[in-house]
């Protein structure tokens, strides 16, 4: 089969084979019938058509599926603050630390292992610490160019600058609004 110089846009081949008629070339079903490659798609789409067309109604949910999903909304503030749910992480993360402690100041280990653990275990703080440092570093190198770019955007489009700019002052008294309120929050 020989590539075709015109081939069809995929959404004018299913509307020729639904029977409907193309978005983008009106001719798409003189075309098909003309061309062999763009045939093939149309009978593909078709082919496809036809085998969704077989399917029957959805399938049933899997019995116990609400039960087994975890998650499917955020945390409230009060469950954010209720330790019922943290308990297990917390209790993980403090018998990690405990044994971390524990097995560095055990007596059976000499000085020089004592120090080779102390360092392999601060060595994902010193990683931590070095990328934080680098994203500082890339935020201040990008600011000015988006900053930059996000006003040569709006002199471009003049309403949508002067838009942003009358949007600031509601979105500022927003801002306040929240800081005021949110230390005395509880």
């Amino acid at each position: 089969m020989t590539e075709c110089p015109r081939p069809l846009d995929p959404i004018d081949a299913d509307a020729v084979a639904a029977g409907a008629e193309p978005v983008f070339a009106a001719d798409a079903a003189v075309h098909g019938a003309a061309c062999a490659a763009c045939g093939a798609r149309i009978e593909a789409s078709r082919g496809l058509l036809a085998a969704l067309d077989g399917l029957e109604g959805p399938e049933p949910a899997l019995p116990g599926l609400a039960e087994r999903v975890t998650r499917l909304r955020a945390f409230s503030s009060r469950e954010r603050r209720t330790y019922a749910i943290w308990n297990g992480p917390v209790l993980l993360t403090a018998g990690l630390a405990g044994s971390g402690v524990a097995l560095l100041t055990l007596p059976a280990l000499t000085a020089a292992d004592q120090v080779s653990l102390g360092a392999a275990a601060s060595a994902p703080l010193f990683g931590l610490a070095r990328s934080a440092g680098r994203w500082v570093a890339d935020l201040l190198a990008l600011a000015p160019r988006g900053l930059e770019a996000l006003s040569q955007g709006m002199r471009g489009e003049g309403t949508l600058g002067l838009v942003a700019l009358v949007l600031l002052v509601p979105m500022g008294l927003a801002l306040s609004r929240v800081l005021v309120r949110a230390p005395g929050r509880k």
